[in-house]
């Protein structure tokens, strides 16, 4: 059961559906993964998939008599946190791919994650927990500096973004006051600006056990959308990066990680070390490159909350790229205009072995489905999560072939 229907659920969902897997797709929107072929059945759910109400829904009689036993894959962090804070509950339903809390909590609150890189000597920006508007002018910044939430969907929800920039005091307290009408003081950081885009964050794609990394690759973020500080990646490419390894080694075993992981860096052109800036307990957009290297997270992640052996991955092909298109050309754009490249380096850079987010020539509905959401979004300036709408079950579907 998949909580999400965005390409990230889209790649779970295929990956699972061509193993014979039957898929359930949980969502307010009709995304990608709604419209896919491995999708099974689809439930349309009236609001956030982090709201209290989803808990309720899940531990009722009707999904937990069809669905009891069912792999519970969550795409957002939201949902995380709810599975995470409710483990003990939907563990007796359910086979979770979601830690409990206290392992949750350090991936998903940053003033956690910060405070455990201290503790690991683990590099990361430099970052201020102001209390209060006063407390800004007696903090000692160099700018320019980011406004950041201590929980990422907080900020992106309300204004689509992920940080606020500032580049004096004056604009440090508008962006403050800006945060604050949607944080509480205590939710607010401040970090230090790490220059270079988002070509110079790195990436590490892990599957774990109890702290231990089991395998992993690593990868660059090429694009992302918006250029600035983005939403999510639109371009990544798989390369070896070695110094990632150790420094994500140590905060996995702190942690006592299972499942897929991603660790985010970025490498500080100052200094030339790799700093820590996030840890996903989920899929990730680009998860899917893994698949296309060779390390199937997806399948890797359903036999492991099954209990069920899985055989090794083989050997890690690099070289390869992800490309989301639907965000990837307004990011080139972009770049083009900020004078960071030209027509011509944005195509040679799409020359080569790519897999891409949602189109497939044997699953083709989704690449329509996703692009057709997308203009509707637009037209309408909708925000990610719409008006509520009653829930209903769609008539099961004929099961995908399997392999």
């Amino acid at each position: 059961m998949i909580l999400g229907s965005d390409f990230k659920a889209l790649g779970v969902a295929r990956r699972l559906g061509r193993r014979g897997i039957a898929c359930t797709v949980l969502d307010a929107v009709p995304r990608s993964a709604w419209f896919s072929r491995y999708t099974r059945q689809r439930i349309r759910w009236p609001g956030s998939l982090g709201d209290e109400r989803l808990l309720t829904f899940l531990l009722s009689s009707e999904p937990a008599s069809s669905l009891q036993g069912a792999v519970l894959f969550p795409m957002q962090d939201e949902a995380v946190e709810l599975i995470s804070r409710h483990h003990t509950e939907l563990a007796r339903l359910y086979r979770l791919t979601t830690p409990p809390w206290e392992v949750a909590r350090w991936a998903l609150d940053k003033r956690l994650t910060y405070r455990m890189a201290q503790e690991l000597d683990i590099p990361a920006p430099r970052t201020w927990y102001p209390t209060d508007e006063q407390a800004l002018a007696d903090l000692d910044l160099q700018f320019p500096v980011i406004v950041k939430p201590a929980i990422s969907v907080h900020l992106q929800y309300t204004l689509r973004l992920k940080a606020l920039e500032a580049r004096s005091h004056a604009e440090l307290l508008s962006a403050y006051r800006q945060a604050r009408t949607v944080l509480e003081a205590d939710e607010i950081l401040l970090q230090e600006l790490i220059p270079g885009g988002g070509q110079l964050q790195y990436s590490l794609g892990a599957f774990c056990e109890n702290g231990q990394l089991l395998y992993a690759l690593t990868a660059r973020r090429r694009r992302q959308y918006p250029i600035d500080y983005g939403l999510g990646s639109s371009f990544v490419e798989a390369v070896e990066v070695p110094a990632l390894y150790p420094l994500a080694e140590k905060l996995l075993r702190f942690m006592g990680a299972s499942g897929m992981v991603e660790v985010e860096f970025k490498l500080d052109p100052r200094d030339e070390r790799y700093k820590l800036l996030d840890i996903n307990l989920r899929p990730w957009g680009w998860h899917t490159l893994c698949v296309a290297c060779g390390l199937d997270l997806p399948y890797l992640q359903y036999c492991q909350a099954i209990g069920q052996a899985s055989d090794s991955p083989g050997p890690i092909r690099y070289g390869v790229r992800w490309l989301r298109l639907l965000t990837d050309l307004p990011a080139g754009l972009q770049e083009i205009r900020a004078g960071l490249s030209s027509p011509l380096a944005y195509l040679r850079s799409l020359v080569g072995p790519t897999t891409f987010s949602v189109f497939s020539l044997t699953d083709p509905l989704p690449a329509v489905g996703d692009l057709l959401v997308a203009l509707l979004r637009v037209s309408r300036l909708q925000a990610p999560h719409p008006a509520p709408c009653p829930p209903a079950t769609l008539p099961q579907e004929a099961a995908p072939p399997a392999r």
